[in-house]
């Protein structure tokens, strides 16, 4: 909810809560395996104020409570009751060319599980950031923050069998907050016929917070297999990267709007020490072809090159680039207060072998083959 207070000192007040339950359970065969339970509440109040010198600025309180277990032979974390609160504060000012951002937060954590030690956390952050529009087509973007995270259930307390990631997971009761320290600048183009922005990061972390593999197994007798043994590992850790993409407006006129949206990304991880951290997404590079018609008819044709990722963690096995090949149409009408939508999508039309760098999975499943979907939507 959200009421408007007037032209005094408080201009907004917002509100939100939420209450979510769910369950999911793990059938081997037609037997029920385990079963996965988390309850959670939150609750959110933000108070906005009028300006002040220029300065729009708000403010904010918001909690959680939470439960979370898993019930069964495969249930490799303990029941843990999670509470946290925490208070923010943003602020914006403009001053013709220039806009600043500003923004803090601290929060208060506690996770206690069955059996085990409790632990608290109190992660603070803050951040900058800056925009300098050059000329009516181009604005220079700047960010500047400390993040920093409690470490979540299974990275503490894990200890079993982790059948949706094939691995047996050991967890680090003993970690410490999680600290990001990035920068980020960026360059923004915008005209009538192209939309583009690049952007460049760094970011260096303090006890970074990653699953390792040990080289060591766990045999799992139902499926008579050994598992490898991954445990949460902490690490200072640096990230840096590159992103882009570029929209040309090619044609607007009797035959349909056509855009053309190329794009590329790279980011590389590591260890302070030197070493290479697991599961980090190659580079890629891609162009996409949209148009949509007058008439109701839009259609589009895309393709992504994957490159090879073989800069990679202590027995983490690599991954070979492949070339993603999607194309969809679709037709739209309008009927009244309903809205009708037929469409018709086809992935990886070059049938291409496609294993996901970041998976855990990776090298026991696939991305699909060469597959299409028909379909009919209805919006009301």
């Amino acid at each position: 909810g959200e009421v408007e207070l007037g032209d005094g000192f408080f201009e907004k007040l917002r509100l939100r809560g939420g209450y979510a339950d769910y369950q999911h359970t793990e059938f081997e065969g037609d037997a029920p395996g385990t079963v996965f339970n988390k309850n959670a509440n939150e609750g959110r109040v933000e108070a906005a104020f009028a300006p002040v010198d220029g300065w729009r600025t708000a403010v904010g309180l918001q909690g959680s409570q939470s439960r979370f277990e898993a019930i069964g032979e495969e249930g490799f974390v303990p029941r843990t009751s999670t509470r946290s609160l925490g208070v923010f504060g943003v602020a914006r000012k403009n001053w013709d060319a220039f806009q600043v951002d500003v923004g803090a937060r601290v929060d208060k954590t506690k996770a206690e599980p069955d059996g085990l030690a409790s632990r608290s956390f109190t992660p603070a952050s803050v951040s900058l950031a800056g925009a300098w529009k050059l000329d009516e087509h181009w604005r220079l973007t700047a960010n500047l923050d400390r993040a920093e995270r409690a470490p979540a259930e299974e990275e503490l307390f894990a200890d079993g069998p982790h059948i949706a990631t094939l691995s047996y997971e050991i967890g680090n009761p003993d970690m410490k907050k999680e600290a990001a320290n990035q920068i980020e600048l960026g360059l923004q183009y915008q005209s009538g016929l192209v939309d583009a922005k690049v952007s460049a990061y760094y970011n260096r972390y303090d006890n970074f917070i990653y699953v390792a593999d040990t080289g060591n197994g766990w045999y799992w007798d139902e499926e008579d297999r050994d598992l490898p043994i991954r445990q949460w590992t902490q690490a200072d850790a640096r990230f840096h990267g590159f992103e882009g993409e570029a929209t040309f407006h090619l044609a607007n006129n009797d035959t349909g709007a056509w855009d053309l949206r190329v794009f590329g990304d790279t980011v590389q991880g590591s260890l302070a020490d030197g070493g290479n951290l697991p599961r980090i997404p190659p580079s890629r590079l891609g162009g996409e072809l949209r148009w949509e018609g007058t008439n109701g008819w839009r259609a589009s044709a895309a393709a992504t090159r994957y490159n090879r990722q073989d800069k990679v963690a202590t027995d983490e096995t690599p991954t070979s680039g492949y070339t993603m090949v999607d194309a969809h149409i679709a037709y739209h009408v309008d009927a009244g207060r309903t809205a009708w939508e037929v469409f018709l999508d086809g992935n990886n039309l070059a049938d291409e072998k496609a294993r996901v760098h970041t998976s855990f999975l990776k090298d026991d499943v696939m991305l699909p083959g060469r597959n299409a979907s028909f379909g009919v939507r209805v919006f009301f």
